[in-house]
Formats: C-alpha cells, structure tokens, sequence
C-alpha cells in the first residue's frame, strides 16, 4: 500500500456495545496488532438503525461503560461523533463525517465477516470500499468464500494473503482472530435470568450492572 503511507492509521469499530464485552475488545486488540492500526476507535451508535431502540441503554451509559473498560489499554480509544448528529447512526454517513474531519488519517472501517454477508442491505452499505478501507475479520476456512465475495461485489484483485483492491475504491483486508462466540444477545439474556457473566463482560461493565439494575433491566426485558 502506498497511498496514506505517512498517514496515522485509525480504524473505526462501531456497534451498539449494548454491553461492550470481551470479544468487542478482544477484535479492537487484534486489528492493532495484525493490521498494524496506529489508533482502533470504539463508535458507539447514538440511533442504532437495525437495533429494536427501546430495548437499547440511553447512549451516556454506553458511552461511559466502554470509557472505564478501555481505561489503560493503549492504542484504544472511544469516538462519540455519533451522539450529535441526528437520525440513525449511519456507517456511510460517519466515514464520510470523519474522512472529512480528519484528512490527515487513512481511515478503516472493521467489521465482522458475518456483518459483510449483510452489506446489501445497510444504507449505502456496498458504497463504503469507496470511502474507507475495510477490515473484516472472520474465522479460519472463511477466506476463500470471502475472497468469492470481495470479487462478486466490488470486482476486487487479491494483492497478498490479506489484501484486496476494490476496482475503483479502496482496499479490503481480511484477517483471522482467536474464536468468541460471545454477543451482548447473549450477555442480556445470561444477566436478565441472573445467570453468571463472569469473564464475558469487562469488570467496569459490572460494576454499571449493579449500580443501575434496576433502571438496566427495565431496558433489557
């Protein structure tokens, strides 16, 4: 790659995080140090548009729950962009808001192999190798179908073991990480059953799970 050589290299992982939990965290980690990020960046969606939103924390303890969960892990940080922008949390719209706040920076987006299957019905979502580069991140013996896919959507040539190039856009890498089967699907409904989700969830993240229970639970069920 030589476009954006010199630049800081910041890759952007949003979601919901409603929790954050260990494998939101772990995959952040792993982008650092296999794809060389300089910056990973947690964006936590103000209006989530595939979420049912009643059923979502108010966007301040999400935010504050990944503050205290990243405390002293380098390289991670947390990107509220998102909370003052109107409307759904659109991924088109904030990559387009950030390239344009920070031209300095050769952006990428991550996001879950199981999320690219997906793209088609996001808001622009076959767009975005226009605008960003992309980081998916999959399992192991999911790279030939990726590699199928990356040429069906965008006509992308493989350049190495882990990049494509976008005819047109930009790059697309994919990159194997430990397996987590590990969602906050699952993390809500251990919790609201009073079951243990010891070592699942940050220890900041149950410390918020007990000082609001209450007001958690009337959101969750």
């Amino acid at each position: 790659m030589t476009e954006g050589r010199n630049k800081k290299r910041a890759g952007l992982f949003g979601g919901s995080f409603n929790p954050v939990h260990v494998g939101h965290l772990r995959l952040c980690l792993e982008m650092l140090e296999q794809a060389g990020m300089d910056q990973v960046q947690l964006v936590p969606a103000h209006v989530p548009p595939h979420k049912e939103a009643e059923h979502v924390l108010a966007f301040d303890l999400r935010r504050a729950m990944l503050e205290d969960s990243i405390k002293g892990m380098s390289g991670l940080d947390i990107n509220c962009m998102e909370r003052d922008r109107p409307g759904p949390s659109y991924t088109y719209d904030t990559l387009k808001l950030y390239s344009r706040q920070h031209p300095d920076h050769e952006l990428f987006f991550i996001l879950g192999y199981p999320d690219l299957l997906t793209l088609p019905k996001w808001y622009r979502g076959m767009e975005l190798a226009f605008i960003s580069n992309l980081l998916v991140v999959g399992r192991e013996g999911n790279q030939e179908d990726f590699a199928r896919m990356a040429a069906d959507f965008w006509k992308a040539r493989q350049l190495d073991e882990h990049h494509w190039q976008v005819e047109e856009g930009r790059q697309v890498q994919y990159f194997t990480i430990p397996r987590l089967d590990i969602s906050s699907s699952m993390i809500r409904a251990r919790w609201l059953a009073r079951k243990s989700v010891d070592w699942l969830i940050p220890v900041a993240v149950h410390r918020y799970l007990d000082a609001y229970s209450d007001q958690i639970r009337a959101v969750w069920e």
